[in-house]
């Protein structure tokens, strides 16, 4: 295989993970967040087949056929054994996986879910490495997916039951408040979502972004951070009222979305804030210049009385100064308010 053709592979590897992960974050059912794990497992890996095991009050046993569709599993099932062993810490001859077969746990220590996949090839095969890499990142994006679907039915299912119950006394008023802002903070500690715009948050885009800067640096391929903020939202906000500008903040987002790719990484940072990793582009100024067209069409088809507008900065990031990520936010955003303070939007 060429140098040309493993980083098509690559990109290729990268744009299906990417899809996965926004459609994840979209998922609001376990057996829809499977089938899309099924799917990813199955177009990267090309499987025989696969068993999920997830640790719960009662552990769910989820096997994967060759195409990657998910199947309730029992006890019964061949890797049933290897798996929970794994999953309850034991390093025996149960938990060692068989030739052609991979065993991954999330986290790697205390596991929470381990999965089994399986071939026909054995362990020398080329591709095994890249296997193994792809089902660990697969494996933690549906893992936490599970989870955060978990938490919110929990939360829900907690909300309605104790209102129906609840005494009216204070402690069990004050105890009920107290469950539900601890349930609250599970949940924020797991989303990956930007409530207001559906776009990712801050640690949805270092999850998604972070993943990419790694494999674009080991690749040597090109890729950049955009910076930018919304002009002038603090006097929306102050006489309009906080509902139009939010209907600002959704304004910019869906104006920033259409200026960029499917596959970039574009996230919300929280208040007026804006910030995407883009990969393989030509140049940024081409994606300022494509935001800057699509700004100006936006205002032409809007009637009221103020305009969406936005500052923004980019920045071309070199994979092979070795620093992270963070320093080209950072980069982005201080361009951004050269621009700003330049008038150019």
């Amino acid at each position: 295989m060429t140098r040309n053709t493993e980083t098509d592979a690559e990109v290729r590897q990268l744009r299906t993970l990417l899809t996965m992960s926004r459609e994840l974050m979209q998922a609001d059912a376990p057996l829809a967040a499977l089938a899309l794990t099924g799917r990813a497992m199955a177009e990267l890996t090309r499987f025989d087949g696969a068993m999920l095991l997830v640790r719960g009050e009662v552990d769910e046993l989820i096997g994967f056929n060759r195409h990657g569709q998910p199947h309730r599993a029992d006890r019964s099932h061949a890797w049933y054994r290897i798996a929970l062993e794994k999953l309850e810490g034991g390093s025996g001859a149960a938990a060692r996986p068989a030739p052609g077969m991979l065993l991954l746990g999330v986290p790697a220590h205390d596991c929470m879910a381990v999965l089994a996949a399986g071939w026909t090839d054995d362990v020398h095969h080329p591709a095994w490495a890249t296997r193994q890499r792809l089902l660990e990142t697969i494996l933690e994006l549906s893992v936490a997916t599970l989870g955060r679907i978990s938490t919110r039915t929990s939360l829900e299912d907690l909300v309605s039951t104790q209102y129906e119950q609840m005494a009216g006394t204070a402690q069990a008023h004050a105890d009920e408040l107290a469950r539900r802002d601890e349930d609250e903070r599970t949940i924020r500690a797991l989303a990956l979502t930007d409530v207001l715009t559906g776009l990712n948050n801050r640690r949805g885009f270092f999850v998604q972004a972070e993943h990419l800067f790694k494999l674009a640096r080991r690749r040597h391929a090109g890729c950049a951070v955009i910076y930018a903020d919304i002009d002038g939202l603090k006097l929306v906000n102050d006489q309009l009222g906080h509902e139009t500008g939010d209907n600002l903040i959704r304004d910019a987002a869906a104006v920033l979305r259409e200026s960029l790719r499917d596959t970039d990484v574009l996230a919300r940072l929280g208040g007026d804030e804006f910030v995407a990793f883009v990969l393989d582009d030509a140049h940024p100024r081409t994606i300022l210049a494509r935001l800057k067209d699509n700004l100006r069409a936006f205002n032409l088809m809007q009637e009221r009385t103020y305009p969406l507008a936005i500052s923004a900065g980019a920045v071309q990031c070199d994979t092979d100064d070795g620093r992270p990520l963070l320093a080209y936010v950072q980069l982005a955003d201080r361009e951004m308010y050269l621009h700003k303070r330049r008038g150019l939007h």
